[in-house]
């Protein structure tokens, strides 16, 4: 199997492996309703919308005009400012936050590291290393 249906596949399987864990993170905030302006989307969309932003790396506004396209298959049309707004909206921080512990309960093994270089080293050796190789 190449890399690219390898990562394909790893996509595909996290996305639906996310889909519950979304509605659960989201499912157990209670936010009194608050003066302003209605959201066009639900809570659930929103983190949604987010992370499918970070996942593709676009800018704001190229996601937004992305939407337009995603809007053919789940009637989801936004402009680049409230893609914008995602980053700032406090009932989004906390389903996210939800999220990442659902996630991380779930969680038995891990081989990710802090620095990306694979070896796993408190903050001060790694310091050490970068600032004085050899020690």
């Amino acid at each position: 199997m190449t890399y690219e249906q390898r990562f394909a596949r790893r996509i595909k399987e996290a996305m639906r492996s996310l889909e519950p864990l979304i509605h659960e993170a989201v499912s157990t905030l209670h936010v009194e309703p608050r003066a302003g302006h209605p959201y066009s989307l639900t809570l659930e969309q929103r983190v949604k919308v987010l992370l499918i932003k970070q996942l593709v790396g676009e800018s704001n506004r190229m996601f937004a005009g992305m939407l337009v396209v995603f809007s053919l298959l789940d009637d989801i049309d936004i402009s680049y400012k409230t893609v914008e707004r995602l980053y700032s909206d406090e009932e989004v921080d906390l389903a996210v936050h939800n999220l990442h512990a659902l996630i991380l309960k779930g969680a038995t093994t891990s081989d990710a590291t802090g620095d990306g270089t694979g070896y796993s080293l408190t903050i001060k050796k790694n310091y050490l290393r970068i600032v004085c190789p050899g020690a």
